[in-house]
């Protein structure tokens, strides 16, 4: 079964808790994801440039730490992906 999107926004925060001494960008693109799938769970309007700043900062987690397997954070970090990709297509209909 599948995580919500409010799951993965909770997973995504644990996570940023995490790696918060570990490695501050991590910390900051997983609390800046769970935020944004909270607010669009809100039905709040997300503007491009943040949604663009965010998309990117997370697509260069994703591929710094793709290539580790036993890396949880890029897993983490794709299903927070996908659950932004969800919630903003569903806000658009």
């Amino acid at each position: 079964m599948p995580a919500t999107p409010a799951q993965v926004a909770n997973d995504l925060d644990a996570q940023a808790t995490f790696f918060l001494k570990r490695d501050a960008d991590i910390a900051r693109a997983c609390r800046d994801a769970a935020r944004m799938i909270r607010r669009h769970l809100a039905g709040e309007v997300v503007d491009g440039h943040t949604w663009g700043a965010l998309h990117t900062r997370l697509l260069n987690q994703i591929g710094r730490y793709h290539a580790r397997p036993e890396a949880q954070i890029a897993r983490s970090m794709t299903r927070g992906l996908e659950a932004l990709y969800e919630q903003r297509a569903a806000n658009r209909c």
